[in-house]
C-alpha cells in the first residue's frame, strides 16, 4: 500500500501551516536511500523492492523536485535548487518520527564492531562505516537520517543539531609487540613517544582532537630508514614503528598484537548521539538514548575507564 504523509500539520513562531507532500513516503525513501547507501543495489536491498523500483523513484524525484543526483567520491550530492525537496523532506521526516515508522541511524566506523550487534528496534542502521565526519552531518542535517552516532571532542557546531554526550573515556597509546617502545616498560615518557611518528589522521578531519595531541608534542616525525623503508636501528618496517591511538572501545580494531603503553595522556574521547535539536526532547529520542546507555553500559561493565554520561536533553540554544 502506497503510504503518504499529505495533510500533516507543524507548528512554526505559534502559527500553524498545512503541509502537503507531493511524493510518497516510498518515493522519496527510495531517492534519499539512494543517497544514504551509495547504490541502487543495496537501497532495494534495505527497502526490500526491485533495484528498478528504485531508480523509478528517483527520477520521479527528479522530475517533481528540479534536481538530479552527480556522485562525487563515491558519494550522491544533489544538483539544483534543493528548496522544494528540502520542504518535502521536513514533512516526510517529521511524520516518520510522530507515525512511529522506521528511522535511520548511522555511525563512524570504529563504533561499528560494538554497536553492529544492538537491536534497535523502530531504527534501520546504515553504512556505519565513516571515517570523516563532512557526509553523516550532510545526512542529518538534510534530514535523509535521524540520528548519527560520532566521537566527541570533534562534535558538530550545526545549531540545528543537538550533540548528546552518553560516554567519557581516556585516549590510550598502543604499537605492536616488536616496537622498541615495548621494552622501556614502566620507564616510558612522552619524550620517548615522541621520537616515532602517530598513525595519521584524515586530514582536516578532528581539529579539535588533533589540536589536544600536538599540544603534546606527538606527530610526525622523520624516521633513519633505508632504501627498503626499513628502520636503521632496528630493521623494523615504517608501518611497524607507528604509535597508534585508541580507546578502551577502539582498541581491538588494532589487532591481537598490540601493547598498550603505560601513559596516562590528557586528551579525553567519548561516544554521542547526534540528532536534530527539534526531536531531541522526543519519546523516541529518550528511548533510544536509554537502549545506547544500556548497551554501553553492558560492553564497558569490566572496563572501569570509561564513564557513562548523563545525557543533557536540553535543546542547543
Amino acid at each position: 500500500m502506497r503510504r503518504s504523509a499529505a495533510s500533516t500539520l507543524h507548528a512554526d513562531n505559534g502559527f500553524v501551516h498545512w503541509c502537503v507532500c507531493v511524493v510518497t513516503l516510498e518515493c522519496l525513501s527510495a531517492f534519499d536511500y539512494l543517497q544514504w547507501l551509495r547504490t541502487g543495489a543495496r537501497a532495494a536491498e534495505f527497502l526490500h523492492c526491485n533495484q528498478s523500483t528504485i531508480s523509478r523513484q528517483a527520477h520521479k524525484c527528479h522530475e517533481v523536485f528540479g534536481v538530479s543526483l552527480i556522485k562525487k567520491n563515491s558519494e550522491w550530492h544533489i544538483n539544483g535548487n534543493s528548496k522544494l525537496l528540502d520542504a518535502e523532506r521536513l514533512v516526510h521526516q517529521r511524520f516518520r518520527w510522530d507515525k512511529d515508522l522506521p528511522l535511520r541511524i548511522e555511525s563512524q566506523h570504529w563504533m561499528r564492531h560494538y554497536h553492529s550487534d544492538l537491536n534497535l528496534h523502530g531504527w534501520v542502521k546504515g553504512n556505519l562505516n565513516y571515517l570523516e565526519y563532512e557526509r553523516p552531518e550532510y545526512l542529518l542535517a538534510n534530514r535523509i537520517i535521524d540520528a548519527w552516532l560520532c566521537s566527541s571532542p570533534d562534535l558538530p557546531t550545526n545549531p540545528e543539531l543537538k550533540c548528546i554526550q552518553l560516554c567519557s573515556m581516556p585516549s590510550i597509546l598502543c604499537v605492536k609487540s616488536l616496537h622498541p617502545l615495548v621494552a622501556l616498560g614502566p620507564s616510558i615518557t612522552l619524550e620517548d613517544v615522541r621520537k616515532y611518528p602517530l598513525l595519521p589522521l584524515p586530514k582536516d578531519q578532528f581539529p579539535v582532537f588533533s589540536k589536544q595531541i600536538s599540544a603534546l608534542g606527538l606527530g610526525d616525525v622523520s624516521l633513519n630508514l633505508n632504501s627498503s623503508g626499513q628502520h636503521l636501528d632496528t630493521e623494523l618496517a615504517i608501518e611497524d614503528l607507528v604509535v597508534g591511538i585508541a580507546s578502551p572501545l577502539t582498541l581491538e580494531l588494532f589487532g591481537s598484537d598490540v601493547v598498550i603503553l603505560p601513559l596516562n595522556l590528557s586528551v579525553t574521547v567519548g561516544d554521542a548521539l547526534i540528532i536534530r535539536s527539534e526531536f531531541a526532547e522526543h519519546p523516541r529520542t529518550h528511548k533510544l538514548i536509554h537502549k545506547l546507555m544500556d548497551h554501553i553500559g553492558l560492553i564497558t561493565s569490566k572496563i572501569t575507564s570509561v564513564h557513562a554520561s548523563i545525557p543533557d536533553l536540553t535543546p542547543v540554544s
